[in-house]
């Protein structure tokens, strides 16, 4: 019984020595056990052979995530792992993919295995030196029909949120074909249903109007009235029919009010739907090919406020009971909007061939989208005289408030041809010499048009030249050339890149891996990369959008203020270095318990930035970015990137894994109607445990240089979110038993700061620390009512997010919350529930 176990725990491996071992450990169990229980043993590409997984998943633990497809399980794969920066490498099958959404909206019950191998260990199937391997065994036959739909909603209230999926899979051996139609539908939250406190209109403005001073509008509207109050009057609600000078004093110094908070979004409402369709068979025997077809279109609908108008009243309008010219404050009723639409649709067309113990993979991709926005604005801001004949007190002014809707539009194309061979090139003592090559042609092409100005319309083309070779020198080898000291190999990686638009640049990369014993592997290398500004940070169009909410760290104020975006043409190419050491130790073999660490060493130069707000230090650096009226209020800023010095970081992220199972045995009924005994593989219960800590030693951004550079850890900071935060932990636990279990993940970040200098006194404002705690509970729903026919093929999940609705809190020295930094608008939805729904049919 317990080599029967072991054999099936181990045939996930995918390794040939341990699969190897499997099968001859299997065979004695595969008489008598049904069909569609039969432990598949996965023989693993030939350059797997010398590289252990670093975390392997069976269809047990796959199911522990309690997701519906892929792509949401290798994004929880890929946050536990830490890889926020280098996409993986994908292989499905043995067989390398080149996207995501060749095999993202698979469902998860197609997997069998997946394996996460360390990083490295890429080079050898084409990928670069720092990449890590996510192996991806799917089941040799299914056909099924899946169906999902979700609720969600805030618990604070006022937001929800329904999407809903229908997948058709089918897989026959190296035939796999997958059509999937995604929908998402959410609805705007208002800042009113978060009670978000607005800052102070510059005038009393009012839906229904307030009268005021005028020319000066902070002044006395007339000595009359006035006098008859026995105090200066500034303001006088434009609340009665015709009113006597007598019947407004009665109502002095006295407000409308209107809560702009009704008529601005924390979250637009917004409509997704998403297609995508795949198509993968062998051509040949050392062919394959893999066709994929995506379509998707997502619109958002922004409410901004109110536009605002001062309307002169003079004294010989016959409704006026004033002996001069007074003004009227007053909202327009029709709320500024925003609203975006994307558009676009990408194929791409994959062959990978084997030439005996050679690898070649050529990616064919095309793509289009479209972008159009249409931006409300106000079009006059200066004071609106009234028709002598207008009566101001009963009359619809709002008409009067000129607006106009801005159209921007930007569209794009790509294409792209890339051809990677990989294989041994000689034979070393220690093993083979592994050599990759690559060369990639691409065509970019971008049109943008813009209302607000022609500076940024007009039509961007790049094209890109790049070569790429690489090789995977052995140096010893624990079963030859140099036993004693393990497997110690060097890697060195040259890319080369030409630009239509850019000067040429370079990447040099060089590692070293050493595992010395079977628990432990060192992995270290040197990365240097140049890149020019992506074609769509240089060529976007220009946009401008009135009454942005806005922190000004030179103040303390948050203002409403004009913010202009888009590309910048001028931008130079961006130089980064990263030095690299990294650790795994395998502990415990039994529960899987495993020890990794990451120490990252970043240097950028001449990095781009978009011109971030609320950082004073920036504000400092650039002022004409930044603009002021006379009396030093905030009203215009300019956050189009930037070219910034330089930034260093460096950060040490550890921490361990455990997979542990419990039972899982062999389990043999009794002979029925004289027939032969049958056995099954009982279900275990897996418990999984993931957690992380990345400490940040240094973090810090050159602006320029004759300027001091900016400390993130010691209260500089680069936007409103404070400074960067020194500690940070993130866990992950499940326990799942066929199909019914729970997961939680725990995220804490630090406390940070962000230096103020409030009228040239600086200030603090701290930033709390923050919790979190996210709950999902999964169930087949045949474990809750088995003798139940409907249950079968259905799966409901409950996903709880910030279950203890926990907010960052921000304050000053005297312990005061700026507007801009309200709990709300740092967690805009606070926690939400969502209950999901999913049934699939399956058929042989």
């Amino acid at each position: 019984m317990q080599r029967a176990s072991a054999a099936l725990l181990l045939s996930s491996a995918a390794l040939p020595v341990q699969a190897e071992t499997s099968a001859a450990a299997a065979t004695d169990v595969q008489a008598t056990v049904p069909d569609d229980q039969q432990p598949i043993i996965v023989t693993a590409p030939p350059l797997f052979r010398d590289v252990q997984p670093e975390r392997s998943f069976d269809e047990e633990t796959i199911e522990s995530y309690g997701v519906s497809t892929i792509d949401e399980l290798l994004g929880e794969v890929r946050a536990e792992s830490g890889d926020d920066v280098e996409p993986p490498l994908l292989m499905v099958n043995g067989q390398r993919i080149n996207d995501l959404s060749e095999i993202g909206a698979l469902p998860v019950e197609a997997l069998r295995n997946l394996q996460v191998l360390p990083r490295g260990s890429a080079l050898k199937l084409g990928g670069t030196s720092n990449q890590r391997v996510i192996n991806l065994n799917l089941k040799n036959r299914t056909r099924s029909a899946t169906l999902t739909a979700a609720h969600k909603i805030a618990t604070d209230g006022d937001w929800n949120a329904d999407r809903g999926e229908a997948i058709v899979t089918t897989i026959k051996g190296d035939t796999r074909a997958n059509l999937a139609l995604r929908v998402r539908d959410e609805s705007s939250l208002l800042e009113s249903d978060r009670n978000i406190i607005q800052p102070d209109p510059r005038l009393p403005y009012a839906l229904a109007g307030n009268i005021i001073g005028y020319p000066n509008t902070s002044g006395e509207i007339d000595p009359a009235l006035s006098a008859l109050v026995g105090q200066p009057v500034t303001v006088v609600p434009l609340s009665l029919s015709e009113p006597t000078l007598g019947e407004l004093a009665a109502v002095a110094n006295s407000a409308n009010t209107t809560d702009l908070g009704l008529f601005r979004t924390l979250r637009p409402e917004t409509r997704n739907y998403d297609v995508n369709g795949t198509y993968a068979t062998r051509v040949a025997p050392w062919l394959t090919a893999n066709a994929t077809l995506h379509w998707g279109q997502v619109g958002s609908d922004f409410l901004r406020g109110l536009p605002s108008g001062v309307f002169i009243l003079a004294p010989t309008n016959v409704f006026s009971p004033f002996s001069r010219d007074v003004g009227v404050a007053a909202y327009g009723a029709r709320p500024l909007r925003s609203r975006s639409h994307h558009e676009g649709e990408d194929g791409n067309l994959t062959f990978d061939a084997d030439w005996g113990s050679w690898r070649g993979n050529l990616n064919l991709h095309y793509g289009m989208s479209r972008d159009r926005t249409l931006i409300d604005r106000q079009a006059s801001f200066g004071a609106i005289p009234l028709d002598d004949t207008v009566d101001p007190f009963t009359a619809d002014l709002s008409s009067l408030i000129a607006t106009s809707t801005d159209r921007i539009s930007l569209r794009s194309s790509n294409a792209l041809v890339d051809f990677t061979a990989n294989g041994p090139v000689a034979k070393l003592p220690a093993g083979d010499l592994a050599a990759v090559a690559e060369a990639e042609l691409s065509w970019n092409r971008l049109r943008s048009d813009s209302s607000f100005s022609t500076f940024n319309s007009g039509t961007f083309n790049r094209n890109e030249q790049r070569v790429r070779g690489a090789l995977e020198l052995p140096i010893t080898s624990s079963d030859g050339f140099g036993a004693g000291a393990g497997d110690l190999s060097a890697s060195f990686e040259y890319a080369h890149g030409h630009f239509s638009d850019a000067p040429s640049v370079d990447h040099l990369t060089y590692g070293l891996t050493w595992e010395p014993r079977a628990i432990l592997r060192l992995h270290a290398f040197i990365d240097t990369t140049s890149l020019p500004a992506a074609i769509q940070t240089i060529g976007s169009p220009l946009i401008v959008t009135q009454d942005v909410r806005t922190f000004d760290p030179l103040t303390g104020d948050t203002v409403d203020v004009t913010q202009i975006s888009g590309g910048n043409p001028s931008l130079l190419p961006e130089k980064t270095t990263t030095r690299t050491v990294s650790a795994l130790v395998r502990l415990v073999s039994k529960i899987n318990l495993q020890l990794n660490a990451e120490y990252a060493d970043l240097d950028l130069r001449n990095f781009v930035s978009s011109l971030p707000e609320a950082s004073a230090a920036v504000m400092l650096a650039f002022p004409d970015r930044f603009i002021r009226d006379p009396n030093g209020v905030l009203t215009t800023v300019d956050l189009r990137p930037v070219n910034f010095q330089s930034h260093r970081e460096q950060r040490l992220r550890w921490g361990f894994s455990m997979n542990m199972k419990l039972g899982g045995k062999i389990v043999t009924s009794a002979p029925a109607n004289g027939g032969r005994p049958r056995s099954h593989i009982s279900r275990s219960t897996t418990i999984q445990v993931t957690a992380n800590h990345t400490m940040v030693f240094r973090d810090e951004i050159l602006i320029r240089s004759n300027l001091d550079p900016v400390d993130l850890l010691g209260g500089g900071a680069i936007g409103i979110g404070g400074g960067r935060v020194r500690h940070q932990v993130d866990a992950t636990a499940s326990i799942n038993n066929g199909g019914l279990g729970a997961r939680v993940a725990v995220l804490w970040r630090g406390p940070s700061e962000l230096t103020t200098r409030v009228n040239g006194v600086a200030d603090t404002l701290r930033f709390s620390p923050l919790l979190g705690l996210n709950l999902r509970i999964f169930a087949d729903t045949r474990r809750l009512w088995p003798h139940s026919t409907w249950a079968r093929g259905f799966r409901i999940s409950l996903d709880a997010i910030n279950v203890t609705n926990h907010r960052q809190r921000v304050r000053d020295s005297f312990g005061t919350t700026p507007l801009q930094y309200q709990p709300a608008y740092r967690d805009r939805l606070g926690r939400t529930i969502e209950l999901e729904k999913e049934g699939a049919v399956a058929w042989a």
